[in-house]
């Protein structure tokens, strides 16, 4: 472990012990023990207002919110604390019983501190999607998944831990004081990383959280079959454009695996200090521009055989599991999307539907990978309507 490795630990335990010392001041009456990690997972910890700069179009309040989440990483001793955004609706009567709420899972905006979303804010796309949600009537509980605004690395792509955060964001969520309350009907909803995530929420809320009432999974774009793509992207050619997916993968595995993973022997130098930036400072966005230009061979050394190590990793950590889930399953791909490969989506829908889940898929034809958001809302939006009212 490098002295700056070392050095960044302590900042992080530091920082930690701040945040559970304001924590536990801030924390409801009724979660009075001594420690996050000794709450239970969805525990609020603290629900602050946001700026009116950060709340979305249609909101009636929206928050900061702090709460407890389950770890899933090699650091599994530490108290795991995830942030988060509540946005109720705004000039509706809510529904009898309160708000069904959305659990938004975000996609990639990198892995450093800086990219939490409620302190920097949203993407415009994403901000005119979620907005449509409010519009609907649905409150919207986003996680940072974790790691993401926190005092700990965020094990990229590593998709049980993403999940818990969508599950425990509905949890504290149901806990702020609001004029209407929240209602137990939930559905989970994500765009890329956050599809992954979302359809690994669906995989496992029956047996985590099955005092919510799930209404199913939304999925645009998730990344699948890592081995098909992979071998379609070819992200190790020496003369292929450098990928910064990579690199976050790569903080992933280390943070997912920090025994046996070691990035310093798949990067070159110039690869180390791009990687380094990342974890500390620079954005998906900010990463991409550093990246710009560069080839693979400049930022990653890796052979056929390290190529098969990560991709077995992957694999490991990011597959989303194929088995029959409970609830329904909408799965939405552009046609365009340059980023997730269009069949590898469709292999993984049809091996859901195969094990027994009730899966809608569509391509959208000409939609990119950000597109397909605004191409697929009204079918979305038509798809959980019906959810409701599978659950009175």
């Amino acid at each position: 472990m490098t002295s700056t490795t070392t050095a960044r630990r302590r900042r992080v335990l530091g920082a930690l012990a701040a945040l559970l010392a304001v924590a536990a001041l801030q924390a409801p009456a009724r979660a009075q023990a001594t420690t996050p990690a000794e709450r239970p997972p969805g525990t609020l910890l603290s629900a602050e207002p946001l700026p009116a700069g950060l709340w979305l179009p249609g909101s009636g309040a929206a928050y900061r919110l702090t709460y407890t989440s389950t770890p899933a990483t090699g650091f599994s001793a530490d108290p795991v604390v995830d942030v988060g955004a509540l946005f109720v609706p705004a000039g509706r009567v809510a529904p009898a019983g309160g708000w069904p709420v959305v659990s938004w899972a975000h996609g990639t905006i990198g892995v450093a501190d800086p990219c939490d979303q409620t302190v920097a804010g949203r993407s415009q796309r994403d901000i005119d999607y979620l907005s449509a949600w409010l519009r609907a009537g649905y409150a919207v509980a986003a996680t940072e998944y974790e790691g993401i605004g926190t005092p700990r690395p965020h094990p990229y792509l590593l998709g049980v831990s993403e999940a818990y955060g969508v599950v425990d964001v509905v949890r504290a969520a149901r806990q702020v004081a609001t004029k209407t309350p929240l209602s137990a009907k939930w559905l989970a909803v994500g765009q890329s990383q956050g599809a992954q995530a979302a359809l690994f929420t669906g995989d496992l809320q029956r047996r985590y959280a099955p005092e919510l009432a799930y209404l199913g999974t939304i999925a645009t774009a998730p990344p699948s079959q890592w081995r098909t793509t992979v071998a379609a992207a070819r992200p190790f050619d020496p003369a292929a454009p450098a990928n910064p997916f990579v690199l976050l993968a790569m903080e992933g595995m280390l943070t997912d695996h920090p025994d046996t993973f070691d990035p310093a022997r798949h990067l070159t130098p110039a690869g180390l200090q791009l990687f380094g930036a990342a974890r500390d400072e620079l954005c998906f966005g900010a990463l991409a521009q550093r990246m710009a230009g560069l080839t693979s061979g400049q930022v990653f050394d890796v052979d056929a055989a390290e190529q098969e190590t990560l991709t077995q990793l992957l694999e490991h950590d990011a597959e989303i599991p194929i088995a029959a889930q409970e609830r329904p399953v909408f799965i939405a791909q552009g046609t365009a999307d340059t980023v997730v490969l269009p069949p590898a989506t469709r292999t993984t829908a049809g091996l859901l539907a195969a094990a027994g889940t009730d899966v809608t898929f569509r391509f959208y034809q000409g939609a990119d990978h950000n597109g397909v958001l605004a191409a697929a809302l009204p079918d979305l939006l038509a798809w959980a309507a019906d959810r409701l009212r599978d659950l009175p």
